[in-house]
């Protein structure tokens, strides 16, 4: 077998699965540093540093001039210090003492459910089904079961027959809880606001909604490892940790597979797009209930990621192809924007993923777009640009939920106006 390039063994890392709520690995006093990648020279060294220190890369490396943020653990701090000096990298230390950082961030009381606090996955599950117990617009149902046999709930709203529909996915990547958090504030607007565009909008709209692509993943960020990013199924490689798992699932559908994007093909790393593209249950169950619904009634189709504040346009695959109505979606997008900057500030870029980003294939909107011919799709990546990143507190977390239901409002109306509903 290919043995990875990138096989990250933190010092203080423990293996062991603890006891649910508590978490095995810790990371005191392990930094977040942030470099400034500006030279052909240092990426390519940058992608050799793992060789002689013990680093976790938070982001896939792509094109020069992007910051890219590392985790080190004290052991290695003067190390990669004095490396970065050498290649003159600019960095900068945007986190101390990461452990703080997950602490701040911890599911706090999770008694029922609120947008001041994470939730553990039974309390967003006992929310939705509380919800739907409640109102008969609701159509729930379970799309399918995870590798552990964990279900993989839906919500569809419909008030009205005729209306087309809008697909909101969230936490396909486990540690990104920002996403389910995003996502279920959206869906609590839609379902219990008293705000009249947010009424209108669940009017005139159906609204389908996957919280939680991922729940094997999601529950082991909570249980055992905070950076845990891929699902959870052994996928027959071995390193010399051990058995590797997982899959970026997000790397996994077939549109475009498998031709770009870094550390797509190493097995224990956290972007393994999988052997072949639709090997994972979640993938499936997720496309199979997409396409039960009949050609042209899911009009857009949008995923919730962290992070970097950026509304993501077709394609992932390449940075000099772009979508028939690229310009089109770009105006959508620009009203997201507008609209979520007005809330608290927060700017949105936007723009093909393949352009701003960096180049990956195998994402969930290039192949609702490319696939299921749905005219608006996006991957909106949530605050911030990196000094919390993954390890957003949570006191940020109902700033993130109106700064997005601003946003949306302005996408849906704009998408409305350029036609994609018709």
């Amino acid at each position: 077998m290919k043995l990875p390039i990138l096989l990250i063994a933190l010092v203080a890392m423990v293996a062991a699965k603890s006891a649910p709520g508590r978490m095995a690995a810790r990371y005191d006093h392990f930094r977040i540093y942030q470099l400034t990648i500006e030279t052909n020279l240092q990426m390519e060294e940058l992608k050799k540093i793992h060789e002689h220190i013990s680093i976790h890369f938070l982001n896939e490396l792509g094109a020069i001039g992007h910051k890219y943020n590392v985790i080190v653990g004290p052991l290695f701090h003067r190390a990669l210090e004095k490396t970065l000096k050498f290649l003159d990298i600019v960095f900068e230390v945007i986190v101390d003492d990461l452990q703080k950082l997950i602490d701040d961030s911890a599911v706090g009381n999770d008694s029922k459910m609120e947008w001041e606090t994470y939730h553990s996955l039974d309390t967003i599950y006992e929310w939705i089904d509380q919800e739907c117990a409640a109102h008969d617009y609701l159509e729930c149902k379970v799309i399918g079961q995870s590798y552990e046999g964990r279900d993989i709930k839906s919500i569809r709203l419909s008030k009205r027959p005729g209306n087309k529909a809008i697909f909101l996915e969230g936490n396909i990547h486990a540690m990104e809880w920002i996403s389910s958090a995003t996502v279920t504030f959206l869906l609590n607007q839609l379902i219990n606001s008293e705000d009249p565009e947010m009424q209108r909008l669940s009017e005139e709209y159906d609204w389908i909604v996957v919280p939680m692509v991922n729940p094997d993943g999601f529950v082991y960020t909570h249980e055992v490892e905070r950076l845990w990013r891929k699902n959870r199924r052994p996928n027959g490689y071995r390193n010399e940790s051990g058995d590797c798992f997982g899959i970026d699932m997000n790397r996994n559908f077939d549109y475009h597979w498998g031709g770009a994007g870094w550390n797509i093909d190493e097995p224990c790393d956290h972007w393994f797009g999988g052997e072949k593209p639709n090997t994972e249950v979640e993938i499936i169950s997720l496309q199979n209930f997409v396409s039960s619904f009949e050609d042209g009634y899911i009009r857009s189709y949008m995923a919730y990621h962290a992070y970097g504040q950026y509304v993501l346009l077709p394609y992932g695959h390449s940075n000099t192809e772009f979508p028939p109505n690229y310009e089109q979606m770009k105006r959508i997008a620009a009203a997201f924007s507008d609209a979520a900057a007005d809330v608290y500030g927060s700017t949105f870029t936007y723009g093909a993923s393949g352009l701003l980003n960096y180049v990956v294939s195998g994402a969930a909107k290039d192949w609702a777009y490319g696939v299921k011919n749905i005219p608006f799709t996006c991957t909106v990546e949530l605050r911030d640009k990196g000094t919390f990143g993954f390890f957003l507190p949570s006191n940020q977390i109902t700033e993130v939920g109106l700064e997005v239901t601003a946003g949306l409002k302005a996408l849906v109306n704009k998408a409305a106006e350029e036609g994609i509903f018709d």
